[in-house]
């Protein structure tokens, strides 16, 4: 993609969203463009205003697969959407938890907590396979436009919006470049500043080993990719065997989501 004034058209003008931006416009390898206005990715939308949550409804957003944990959806619920949108979500218990009591320990060092991002980025795809295959199912079901959310935005949310690229015949340095978006858009200190909570307090007494939790890097993209090579022979066998995303579920998809 050309220029830093079209990455930064990606986000939405809300004000009280968190790192919500579309994530089309990408060329593909085979010389179409994904459409704009189909495909949303965002951190917690708890936090929105009724005058932004009106601006979010008028998307015409059919669906929203939600990656978040029990825990994290009853503390910040999403709850600007009607009944006319498909909200997928699911229970499980997950590694953040684990990645919080690892960086409230006094002897972690921040190599220490990178090194655990790259670990979830080595079983994210195995763990939430699950969600990613009800989020395929949304849109292949013709439930677009869809929005994709975790809590940040970037893990689970990142691994997913490189699956449906790549799906779509996206490279993998747009695939790349759309992941480190997330270091421009989401606003931290503004995120921190909304309540007293663990990851607030901890940040300002250990920022440096609170910071791999908050940045994307490229390298926690590329352990996703690299766990794919080494378990499926790439991205498209994983899709495939996986997910179910084989070449007539690809051909509905580039349909309705590339340009014409």
């Amino acid at each position: 993609m050309s220029g830093g004034a079209m990455m930064e058209r990606r986000g939405l003008p809300l004000a009280s969203a968190f790192n919500l931006r579309d994530f089309g416009g990408y060329p593909t390898q085979h010389g179409r463009r994904v459409r704009r206005g189909m495909l949303y990715r965002s951190g917690t939308m708890a936090l929105l205003t009724p005058e932004d949550s009106a601006q979010l409804q008028s998307l015409g957003i059919r669906a929203i697969c939600d990656f978040r944990r029990p825990g994290e959806r009853r503390s910040e619920p999403t709850s600007w959407h009607d009944a006319d949108v498909d909200y997928y979500c699911r229970d499980y218990s997950g590694a953040t938890g684990v990645l919080m009591d690892l960086v409230r320990e006094d002897r972690t060092t921040a190599a220490d907590m990178r090194a655990a991002m790259l670990n979830v980025y080595h079983e994210i795809a195995t763990d939430h396979a699950e969600a990613y295959r009800a989020m395929f199912a949304q849109m292949l079901g013709g439930r677009l436009p869809i929005l994709i959310n975790c809590s940040a935005g970037k893990d689970r949310t990142g691994a997913g919006a490189a699956m449906i690229l790549a799906a779509l015949g996206v490279a993998r340095d747009d695939i790349v470049e759309d992941y480190l978006l997330t270091n421009s858009h989401a606003d931290w200190a503004w995120r921190l500043a909304q309540g007293e909570n663990h990851l607030s307090k901890l940040q300002q007494v250990r920022a440096d080993v609170v910071e791999p939790l908050l940045i994307a890097d490229a390298a926690y993209l590329e352990a996703l990719f690299a766990q794919f090579d080494a378990m499926h022979g790439g991205i498209d066998g994983y899709l495939r065997d996986v997910l179910g995303i084989d070449a007539a579920a690809r051909a509905s998809l580039c349909d309705a989501l590339l340009e014409a």
